[in-house]
């Protein structure tokens, strides 16, 4: 489901312009909210609701014709484009989402007795929760992630037709707020818990909120009833005014609304300490809610990083009202796209490129560093499903490429829990249980798994060794981007450079069937390169750091990098 797209307004050197949240905040006390719709955040698969949502489109075509990569911004992003956020989340490891629900059962005590619990039924809940969490921490140990992203939190209606809210997005909300969190995940002392032993491990954790919707049939509907838009809109006519799946959809621009928002947000994070929040499908809710109520009061009472989830595949034009209005930074489905294209589906890196460029080139490098890249998480079919037909061995080629460009592009990778393991499957099999072998690193080896591709205990050996090497390397979570090549019709090779102080790498990309042997990009003439990235290449002498691929090899020769790759392979060169 697309939303309308605008112009992009910018600086005079083409770059958006980026309002502070606090410039926003005096811009709000000065003159009342304009009047903008509200369309209503889906909170569940377009299975679970009753119709279909649509598919990520994919990348646009790669421009032919082997042009040179742009001249590097001085400047670029780290001005205007920084809002003020917990400092280092850019130097994150790995975010790694959990569909609490679905991930350990801790304390059965909790699941209840009534017809919401179900483990067989996938619309009900299965018992996972905070305890389940963690218990199962010295997994999230062992593959080496440093934040957390779990599903939201607050107390959920009860059953509706065959489901419930086990995927936390139809909260029982009530005038006054009660602050309620849903008891089946162990409620608010467990909640407590899990915040105090994640803080204790190093583990971040960032919440889930909604500030579109309630659940059907919430308290709030009843004692506030004019609180909500009529439902009559389309989505097609206004995607922020419509009522996405029937739920009650908040009418944000009626000032006791959005007061209520408001506070309802920042209590919630002056009482649990998360160190970040997912906000659910921004491209619902006016920009100017965000900008002007949303990120200046939740930022008052905690530094947070801020992350937004637009579900739209088709560009970067939707993100940039929300990257103006104080987002750190969105989940870049434009890219997902674009990955699935080439690794998935046997298309070009040149997508895959181009929507890397791209995002620098829009929103500057600082930005780039705090957005977030996925495979894939609760609203889409596995990464792996996109392949299915094609020989398992092809599968796992691409997708073990799909991870490295994961770890190694700017941006802060997310995983959806089991995708280290190679998890495949659509709805309802992309929100299936967490099997208890994964937890056991001497049963988690061997092919054959019923929706797995592959053998998972070889991706998640694969997977922890790329969250250490970008933990390792500097230049992967803080160095800037300067494309060295892409195939623009040749070889299947995707070249970059990354570097921050001291710490310089070349990642290699190859997602073609034959070999490449001496292929030449041009180092001392590439204009996309800084004085410093050249002298730091020239005469450079690289040692491989990730270790997953044989065969590979990077010298200088002329003013030339050089380059030899077997198929389908990856490689990560330290300068020395």
């Amino acid at each position: 489901m697309g939303c309308r797209e605008r112009e992009p307004y910018g600086r005079a050197d083409g770059r958006p312009h980026v309002r502070s949240p606090r410039s926003a905040w005096r811009l709000a006390v000065s003159r009342r909210l304009r009047l903008l719709a509200l369309a209503i955040v889906i909170g569940c698969t377009g299975d679970e609701a009753g119709f279909e949502l649509p598919p990520v489109p994919p990348s646009a075509p790669a421009e032919d014709g082997g042009d040179p990569p742009p001249e590097p911004d001085e400047d670029a992003g780290e001005d205007a484009t920084t809002p003020p956020s917990t400092p280092g989340w850019e130097d994150t490891a790995a975010l790694y989402f959990v569909l609490t629900d679905r991930f350990a059962n801790g304390d059965p005590a909790n699941d209840g007795e009534d017809e919401c619990f179900d483990p067989a039924h996938p619309r009900r809940y299965h018992g996972g929760d905070f305890a389940g969490l963690r218990a199962r921490a010295g997994y999230l140990e062992e593959l080496g992630v440093d934040a957390v992203w779990i599903t939201p939190v607050q107390r959920q209606v009860g059953r509706i037709g065959e489901g419930c809210g086990y995927h936390g997005y139809w909260a029982d909300l009530d005038d006054p707020d009660d602050g309620a969190i849903e008891p089946r995940l162990g409620g608010a002392a467990a909640l407590d818990a899990l915040l105090e032993d994640f803080h204790g491990r190093g583990i971040r954790v960032v919440a889930d909120l909604v500030v579109n919707h309630v659940g059907y049939g919430a308290r709030l509907t009843r004692t506030r009833p004019g609180w909500f838009h009529d439902g009559r809109t389309s989505c097609q006519d206004d995607p922020r005014r419509c009522s996405l799946a029937g739920l009650p959809d908040l009418a944000q621009e009626r000032e006791e609304v959005a007061a209520y928002l408001d506070a309802y947000s920042a209590r919630f994070v002056r009482r649990f300490p998360f160190d970040g929040v997912r906000m659910d499908t921004v491209k619902h809710v006016p920009a100017s809610y965000f900008a002007e109520r949303w990120i200046p009061t939740v930022r008052a009472e905690r530094d947070l990083w801020l992350v937004g989830e637009l579900l739209d595949g088709s560009g970067y034009d939707p993100f940039v009202p929300y990257v103006e209005a104080g987002f750190d930074g969105l989940f870049d489905f434009p890219l997902h796209g674009a990955m699935l294209d080439a690794f998935a589906r046997g298309g070009s890196l040149n997508g895959v490129a181009s929507r890397v460029q791209e995002y620098v080139d829009r929103f500057g490098i600082a930005a780039a560093r705090r957005k977030s890249q996925l495979l894939d998480n609760h609203d889409v079919p596995r990464f792996l499903q996109a392949s299915e037909g094609r020989p398992e061995a092809e599968r796992v080629a691409g997708y073990r490429l799909a991870l490295a460009t994961l770890f190694t592009v700017p941006g802060i990778p997310q995983l959806y829990y089991g995708d280290e393991l190679g998890f495949t499957g659509e709805w309802p099999e992309n929100r299936r249980d967490m099997p208890a072998w994964a937890f056991d690193p001497e049963a988690r080896g061997g092919a054959g798994r019923e929706g797995v591709v592959g053998d998972p205990g070889e991706t998640f050996a694969l997977t922890r060794e790329l969250i250490a090497l970008r933990r390792a390397l500097p230049a992967l979570r803080r160095g800037g981007y300067a494309e060295l090549w892409r195939p623009n019709g040749g070889a299947d090779v995707w070249v970059f450079f990354r570097s921050v102080g001291e710490s310089h790498v070349v990642v290699a990309i190859h997602g073609g069937e034959e070999a490449v042997s001496g292929l030449p990009m041009p180092v001392a003439t590439n204009p996309g390169l800084s004085e410093s990235d050249r002298a730091a290449l020239e005469g450079a002498r690289f040692r491989e750091a990730l270790g997953a691929w044989e065969g590979g090899e990077a010298r200088v020769e002329g003013g030339e990098l050089v380059v030899d790759m077997p198929p389908q392979s990856a490689f990560v060169w330290v300068v020395e």
